[in-house]
């Protein structure tokens, strides 16, 4: 089986090492701060402006910010064999020892290149098999060419190698998405399709950064418009590389499911189905294939796509999953709705740092129905004893707390009574939550409590007279 010890490790290094690089090398990383590089200085003064403004609305188009992101690509294989069923499972004897192969790439080795070569080959009598196109995008991603450490190249030149390193990291991304759609969603693929996703977030804000340079001070209005934009995006991209800060659950889980099938092997459609029936049937060791149980197959799977709802080009694949959990009870249901939940949250943030204020609204607003409607038609007057109950709540609150300055103040008052009133129903009587869990979620509400005070304060609303006092959170 495959192994992942040193994964976990090294996707938490990925961008420190980014980062470290650009101080040796004197990168820019953010836009707006002014490049030193004479040769960099010199472009930005003759390259003509209608030509800077074609480069950058390409590059714009790049942003991994939507399932638009892969445009009109279709995410299915054609097979030699028309009555074929796409991506039926076959038998690839290899998988196991490629992915071994794999594993030197953790600890910085170099693949096999005969085993390279095969791969490429086999993709031709065997392109249905998903598993076999993930291990050739990470074969890809290994053969993207990387700066020496310590070489002191100019920022033009480094722009060209980011232009050919991101273009390999797009054909990666691309092909491991095509075997999620097509039945290669697993734990082992997911880590290294996070391990590329953060690559590429980290090299495209590098190219935002050096188009931004290119532009900064020239007086074109398009330009100039072009710049706000920029600025925009690489703030979403900033926000988007948060997703590391959330990996702690998909290593964990890797770590627990070394050398199981849980790890390397994908779900099936009927599988899936199988192991829903049987935890909603009361039967959550129920072994569904081989040594796999259902409760365990659920949770890995709903572990996932808890991770992938946070990436926005990924929206349409964490769907498809959904539609495929049967959701014949409250708990199912209630998961499903937190995976939406986080889809929603995130795209808030996203929207929130940007200059469109409406679109934050906008995304605002929906995030917070959909929380208020799970609340009221779930969870509203029941004790909360599982913390799929506790997430609404959480989530509820989190963007009243994060929308101060979206909306009128009349609204935002509104909503600050209602985020009182949830805090008061996680700390209080209705919380049945198991130890240490409910001192947690109590912790969480507490500070929660101060900030919303906080804002109330900053307002001056903490003045009201007593029947109406926000400090009388009834």
């Amino acid at each position: 089986m495959a192994k992942v010890e040193k994964i976990d490790k090294w996707l938490d290094s990925a961008e420190e090492e980014i980062l470290a690089k650009s101080k040796k090398e004197g990168a820019t990383p953010l836009a707006g701060t002014k490049s030193k590089s004479k040769k960099h200085t010199k472009f930005k003064a003759f390259a003509p402006a209608n030509e800077l403004a074609q480069k950058i609305q390409l590059l714009l188009k790049e942003a991994p910010d939507s399932p638009v992101f892969f445009g009109k690509r279709k995410l299915k294989v054609k097979t030699k064999e028309k009555k074929r069923h796409l991506f039926r499972k076959k038998k690839y004897p290899n998988l196991t020892a490629l992915r071994v192969d794999l594993n030197k790439l953790t600890d910085k080795g170099k693949p096999d290149s005969l085993n390279r070569q095969k791969v490429r080959n086999d993709l031709k009598n065997y392109p249905e098999i998903p598993d076999l196109h993930v291990i050739n995008a990470i074969y890809t991603y290994q053969d993207i060419p990387r700066q020496e450490k310590n070489a002191i190249v100019s920022q033009l030149s480094q722009n060209k190698l980011n232009e050919v390193q991101l273009q390999q990291l797009r054909k990666a991304i691309d092909e491991i998405v095509m075997a999620f759609h097509n039945g290669g969603l697993n734990v082992f693929n997911v880590n290294w399709f996070i391990k590329i996703y953060i690559d590429y977030l980290n090299v495209y804000k590098g190219r935002l950064t050096y188009e931004y340079n290119a532009i900064e001070g020239r007086n074109d209005k398009q330009l100039v418009e072009l710049g706000k934009k920029i600025k925009g995006k690489q703030a979403e991209i900033i926000t988007l590389l948060s997703i590391k800060e959330k990996l702690g659950g998909i290593s964990r889980l890797s770590r627990r499911l070394n050398g199981t099938t849980y790890l390397s092997d994908s779900f099936s459609v009927l599988e899936i189905k199988k192991a829903a029936y049987a935890v909603q049937s009361g039967e959550p060791t129920k072994t569904i294939n081989e040594d796999r149980t259902a409760a365990k197959i659920m949770f890995v799977l709903i572990t996932i796509l808890f991770l992938l709802a946070r990436i926005p080009i990924m929206k349409d694949l964490v769907e498809s999953v959904l539609k495929e959990i049967p959701d014949e009870d409250k708990p199912t249901q209630l998961r499903k709705r937190m995976v939406l939940t986080i889809m929603l949250t995130t795209e808030f943030e996203k929207s929130l740092v940007g200059e469109d204020k409406q679109k934050a609204r906008d995304a605002g607003d929906m995030a917070y129905s959909y929380c208020l409607a799970t609340i009221n038609n779930f969870v509203k007057g029941n004790v909360i004893k599982e913390q799929y109950e506790v997430d609404p709540y959480l989530k509820a609150i989190w963007l009243v707390k994060s929308s101060d300055g979206l909306y009128s103040q009349q609204k935002y008052k509104e909503m600050l009574s209602q985020a009182y009133k949830m805090v008061n129903t996680l700390s209080g009587e209705q919380n049945y939550l198991k130890e240490p869990l409910r001192e947690t979620i109590v912790d969480i509400a507490n500070r929660y409590l101060y900030q919303l005070d906080s804002i109330m304060d900053h307002h001056g609303w903490l003045g009201e007279t007593e029947s109406d006092s926000w400090r009388n959170r009834k």
